[in-house]
């Protein structure tokens, strides 16, 4: 009965949480379609290469080719024309740095009509079933090694997913507060996955309370740092081009929410490590004071921040190793000018307040969890956090206080 009831309590929770994120959708666009860029008549379809009938090439004195045109039959994969065989065109170019490999029957490509043009052209090669072929991986590693938590994982991961896409984006693209949505979102996806990996428990509402806390002391150093840092937000080169999107989005703005959204993850990471640590040396220490635990959480903290900061720098830095390679060889000589160049001091401003989130989330993470675990019994948690009935929970002690049983205190997912 007692599991049958929070397996129900469960499912509510997960269609909450799917609920909430239809109404983050409809809130953020209004129920109309995102302000994106009109269709512009052109046609991407996939197709197969069935034939490869000619190649056109034309040389230079010695004897190297300058460009060629490569006709190929291929079948289309996609779209309202699937099935139909057309006859597409490959251009290759010496004087571009990059060109794609040439087609072979069998290839899976991208093809294009473009309007007003009769031929069709390559565009490029299919690329999205490799990363569909890995993204299933992925999940199936999950559930293999998770079980039933991976399982949840995969769910959290795609809701997480869809609520940047679907909620976030959208919201920007249509006008809305950048900073709003950027910490509503952030709130959804700790909230939601917490819940749903971890169930409605205290050690849920611990780490909930530690991350939220964290983020929201980002946002407030965002808006400290945005007063007297003077960045304009053209801090890639493709950002230049948001500015004409609708009246204009707030380029600034959008770099201190990739930095929440970026490191709300290594937030959640230390929170849950923290709360979960506290929670099983609360079983063995069976009473345990709120200044033991909260002085232990201290130190749990200090033994994660150290792999949490690394993950941070790591990240951000990987993410645009080409543009700090670039700027790196062309003002190494200039260190004045190299350490103020902006999308130097936004990757620097990136990783900084990412690992201060992560600092002011230790201690609070630790205090939520201190006084949930020493103000209650401990049986009241564990049965709530393990789903147990009262007769299976003196069976999962080790020696708690008055209680004895078996060995395993831990709660199996």
């Amino acid at each position: 009965m007692a599991k049958n009831k929070s397996i129900l309590i469960y499912a509510f929770s997960v269609f909450v949480c799917i609920v909430v994120l239809a109404v983050g959708f409809f809130a953020a666009t209004g129920g109309d379609e995102p302000f994106y860029a009109p269709a512009d008549g052109n046609l991407y379809l996939r197709a197969r290469v069935v034939s490869i009938n000619d190649t056109v090439s034309e040389y230079d004195d010695e004897g190297k080719v300058l460009s060629s045109d490569t006709f190929f039959e291929a079948e289309i994969r996609s779209g309202d024309r699937k099935g139909e065989k057309v006859t597409a065109i490959q251009n290759y170019s010496s004087y571009t740095p990059f060109n794609p490999r040439a087609v072979e029957v069998g290839d899976s490509v991208i093809v294009a009509h473009f309007e007003g043009v009769e031929n069709w052209n390559f565009i490029d090669f299919v690329r999205s079933d490799a990363i569909v072929v890995l993204a299933l991986l992925f999940a199936l590693l999950l559930v293999l090694f998770g079980r039933k938590k991976g399982i949840k994982t995969v769910l959290s991961l795609a809701l997480t997913i869809i609520a940047v896409v679907f909620v976030f984006m959208p919201a920007v693209l249509t006008g809305g507060n950048v900073y709003f949505w950027a910490v509503a979102v952030c709130v959804y996806i700790i909230v939601m996955t917490l819940v749903i990996t971890n169930g409605i428990s205290p050690m849920s509402l611990a780490a909930a309370s530690g991350c939220v806390g964290g983020v929201l002391a980002s946002l407030l150093l965002t808006f400290i740092t945005d007063a007297f840092i003077n960045i304009t937000g053209n801090a890639d080169p493709h950002s230049i081009y948001l500015i004409y999107i609708g009246d204009g989005l707030d380029l600034r703005a959008l770099i201190y929410a990739s930095i929440i959204i970026g490191s709300v993850g290594a937030v959640m990471d230390v929170a849950v490590d923290i709360s979960a640590s506290l929670k099983e040396l609360a079983i063995k220490l069976g009473k345990p004071t709120m200044g033991e635990l909260f002085r232990s959480g201290l130190n749990i903290g200090r033994d994660v921040i150290g792999t949490m900061s690394n993950t941070l720098v790591l990240a951000y830095m990987g993410g645009s190793m080409c543009s700090l390679l670039l700027y790196f060889y062309n003002n190494w000589a200039n260190a004045v000018y190299l350490f103020n160049i902006e999308i130097i001091i936004v990757e620097m401003l990136k990783i900084l307040v990412g690992s201060i989130g992560i600092l002011l989330t230790l201690p609070l993470t630790a205090l939520v969890s201190a006084w949930l675990y020493s103000s209650r019994p401990m049986k009241d948690y564990i049965s709530k956090d393990c789903e147990i009935s009262s007769d299976e929970f003196s069976e999962q002690l080790y020696k708690v206080g008055e209680f004895k049983g078996n060995k395993d205190n831990s709660c199996d997912d």
